[in-house]
């Protein structure tokens, strides 16, 4: 008796649980055959034969499809076109030109290191201003 329970524990956590989990985050109008609250009741009531049921007639096929369907249209790039474009490659290749149509960095300039908090003067200057701003506040009161 035991182990029976133990076996259903597992089921329900390793495969109805994931089951449930799928159905919630699949779109609305991805669904096949049922509703998402309909398919919640299938899984729900009949546990591992309902998660069966929705794994193999409900669940939307998603083998062809790699990227959303909001970018299916958009242009591809590659690898090396996601690495030139990534942020931290920008500060480090100067021929790429940023959004106003000029180079992201003069090709004579070094690029900037990123600085703590602690080492910028300005957000020093801020922190010192706002501490005798909330010290001022507390002795008018």
């Amino acid at each position: 008796m035991l182990l029976a329970l133990v076996l259903f524990g597992l089921v329900t956590v390793g495969f109805v649980v994931p089951c449930l989990i799928d159905v919630a985050v699949t779109p609305s109008g991805e669904l096949r055959r049922l509703t998402k609250p309909a398919w919640v009741m299938v899984i729900v009531f009949f546990s591992a034969f309902g998660a069966t049921a929705w794994l193999l007639i409900g669940r939307p096929d998603r083998r062809g499809r790699m990227l959303p369907r909001e970018l299916e249209d958009a242009a591809f790039f590659g690898p090396e076109d996601a690495l030139r474009r990534h942020p931290a490659w920008r500060g480090m290749d100067t021929g790429i030109s940023g959004p106003s149509g000029r180079a992201a960095h003069p090709a004579s300039a070094a690029p900037a290191r990123p600085m703590g908090p602690d080492d910028d003067p300005e957000f020093l200057e801020e922190l010192a201003r706002r501490i005798k701003r909330g010290r001022g506040a507390d002795n008018d009161a």
